[in-house]
């Protein structure tokens, strides 16, 4: 059976009497498969949704917490994609997938506003991480960076002191008020329209712990595309709102940079992209190591 076909039984489940105008790709994470699919529905309305369809490298969430979550944030008035409907029984499509309304807007961020745009993304995740945690589903907790980071850390001769520290310093996991984490908050994952965040996008890697463990990830990620006044400017913004402790941000920022050396082969980029973005997080494991080993 054809894409199109495909999809046509699809829409025809979830929208009967609707009819499929068109569909394309779209850019998603390293395990979820994600289009643009165009309706009219049965009234003549048109109507634009996104399809996510979790692949067979799909490792976050599972369909029904992250659909869930989706729900529970959009009442939350967090900008988010609406979750219209789901489907795990793998009768119409190979995977599990859900259904989100079609945000309009643009995950690019122009030249010319790239320092506002990191204030508003600190904001944003400020505003994640102060919400309400009460209404959510289970989530997998993130507390405690070290037993992880020894494995990222793998067997690599230039990180035995680091090693060595962390094994003295035992089990770490977080004092401090337990968040919701997105797991995943990087320029890609924010969509803007007129100069705000219209949406924050792919939840799979969502959880519960400590929020500093978003905030490495952030300031990792901007690094790679704006470098070190990037992540300084996005961890000044965010600590005008709330703190960051020195010494668990190095923890984390070591956990973030060493979890992207094993993997970031496998996020199909190209690979002169890979070897500069594992240079630069190589080198931020070193910048934590100094904080660290004390």
């Amino acid at each position: 059976m054809t894409a199109k076909r495909t999809l046509e039984r699809l829409i025809a489940h979830h929208f009967p009497g609707a009819q499929l105008q068109s569909f394309s790709p779209l850019a998603g994470g390293v395990s979820a498969d994600v289009s643009l699919l165009e309706l009219i529905l049965a009234d003549g309305t048109p109507r634009k949704l996104v399809l996510r369809a979790h692949g067979k490298r799909h490792c976050g969430l599972p369909l029904v917490t992250e659909f869930d979550l989706l729900r529970a944030l959009a009442s939350a008035s967090l900008p988010v994609p609406e979750p219209l409907d789901k489907d795990e029984s793998n009768a119409i499509l190979e995977h599990p997938y859900v259904l989100l309304e079609y945000v309009e807007g643009s995950t690019e961020i122009p030249s010319d506003c790239v320092g506002e745009r990191i204030d508003a993304m600190a904001q944003q995740l400020v505003a994640i991480h102060q919400s309400d945690t009460a209404a959510l589903p289970a989530l997998p907790p993130r507390s405690d960076p070290v037993p992880e980071l020894l494995g990222f850390l793998g067997e690599d001769a230039e990180w035995d002191r680091l090693r060595a520290a962390l094994r003295l310093l035992g089990d770490c996991p977080s004092t401090s008020r337990i968040s919701l984490l997105h797991g995943d908050y990087w320029p890609q994952n924010i969509i803007w329209k007129n100069n705000a965040v219209a949406a924050v996008i792919d939840w799979e890697d969502a959880g519960l712990g400590d929020p500093i463990s978003d905030v490495a990830c952030a300031c990792l990620e901007l690094s790679y595309l704006y470098g070190q006044e990037g992540a300084a400017q996005f961890s000044e913004s965010y600590q005008k709102a709330l703190p960051v402790d020195p010494f668990r941000f190095a923890l984390w920022q070591a956990y973030v940079a060493a979890s992207g050396v094993q993997s970031m082969g496998n996020w199909g980029l190209p690979p002169e992209r890979v070897a500069s973005m594992r240079m630069v997080a190589r080198a931020s494991i070193r910048e934590a190591t100094t904080k660290i080993i004390r």
